[in-house]
């Protein structure tokens, strides 16, 4: 799946730059659900294989609408709150997902509602891949106005994107160094039971989405640039506590705080995004900021995984706190004096 949405990114760009957003936001719901529910059905490793890739091509292409969907639904004011608004409730609501997704199959079973030649498990994924359908009823009642597509658009050759795809690049090591380990840090370095483990996980997903509603009043307080360059600092800061605490209770909470900080600056990151890039180039400098994150993160997994292994928790944890400094620092230099530009802003309506 990670190797599709490496796939997808740039086509993604180039898919909402010619048939536009609604299109693409309907392929998703349309495509993506049937991708699913095949893959709950046919469980062939080889078909697995496949469709994994097909999955993640798609999911790519929903990562990369939300960006300039937002971006064309709303002002320049209104576009931190926004973003902070979308990820929160995809936080959320996903939590809730998974709590229905654990017990859903336990409750099948014990009404004895089945489908021929379906576990439980299968059919709560056949239940879901349903909801996510039903997501076109209300796709398919926006309303994007058009934007003229220039014959030659080069988003990587604008100076924003020069300066700010190396700040992203930076920063997405340190998201994905240590968010795969958690548990694995956890169970092996702290001992905690699998019980805790999952609780601690239930609560942190709780702190991103009041988080992720607060982070607005921080960059009014300290502006976009300063606002992000603050989260990152304190994602740094609770690195390092990670890295000498022995306590798994006092692991617990600097966690839930490390993953608070690491999610409130993705609204500013993307608002900041959608607000230099002209409307006409915003699907491709979404596409080209997650192909961006997905090296990265790919790159910081694999290199984490080697320095947990070799050197320890406390060492690598202290290492990738240190590039979360340098992440700070590049994206304060970098883009210090950026400002939000003002854009014409496309309106959306519903119909």
């Amino acid at each position: 799946m990670a190797a599709g949405n490496l796939l997808g990114a740039i086509p993604a760009g180039r898919f909402i730059q010619k048939k536009g957003l609604l299109r693409a936001l309907i392929c998703c719901f349309l495509v993506a659900p049937c991708i699913f529910s095949v893959r709950a059905v046919v469980l062939a490793f080889s078909f697995q294989l496949v469709l994994a890739i097909l999955a993640g091509m798609v999911l790519s292409l929903w990562a990369v609408c939300i960006s300039p969907t937002v971006a064309q639904a709303t002002s320049e004011q209104q576009r931190p709150f926004a973003f902070s608004l979308v990820f929160s409730l995809g936080i959320g609501v996903g939590a809730l997902g998974g709590l229905a997704g654990s017990r859903l199959p336990g409750w099948f079973a014990s009404f004895h509602f089945g489908l021929p030649g379906l576990a439980p498990d299968q059919i709560t994924l056949l239940f879901a891949c349903c909801i996510t359908a039903c997501a076109m009823v209300p796709a398919t009642k926006l309303s994007f106005s058009s934007i003229d597509v220039p014959a030659q658009t080069r988003p990587l050759l604008s100076p924003f994107l020069r300066r700010f795809l190396p700040a992203i690049a930076i920063w997405a090591l340190v998201t994905g160094s240590f968010s795969p380990f958690a548990t694995v840090y956890f169970a092996r370095h702290l001992h905690m039971p699998l019980r805790f483990i999952g609780t601690v996980f239930s609560v942190s997903q709780s702190a991103q989405v009041v988080a992720v509603l607060a982070v607005p009043f921080l960059f009014r307080r300290f502006g976009l640039i300063y606002g992000i360059v603050v989260t990152q600092l304190a994602a740094c800061f609770c690195l390092c506590l990670l890295a000498i605490v022995g306590s798994p209770l006092t692991a617990a909470a600097i966690y839930v705080g490390l993953t608070a900080f690491q999610w409130m600056n993705e609204p500013g990151l993307y608002s900041l995004l959608m607000g230099n890039v002209p409307a006409e180039q915003r699907g491709g400098a979404s596409a080209s900021n997650s192909l961006v994150m997905s090296i990265s993160q790919l790159i910081a997994a694999g290199l984490a995984g080697w320095a947990f292994d070799r050197y320890g928790y406390p060492s690598a944890l202290f290492g990738i706190a240190l590039i979360a400094l340098l992440a700070a620092g590049f994206f304060r230099g970098a883009l210090g004096g950026t400002q939000a530009r003002t854009t014409p802003v496309v309106e959306h309506t519903s119909q």
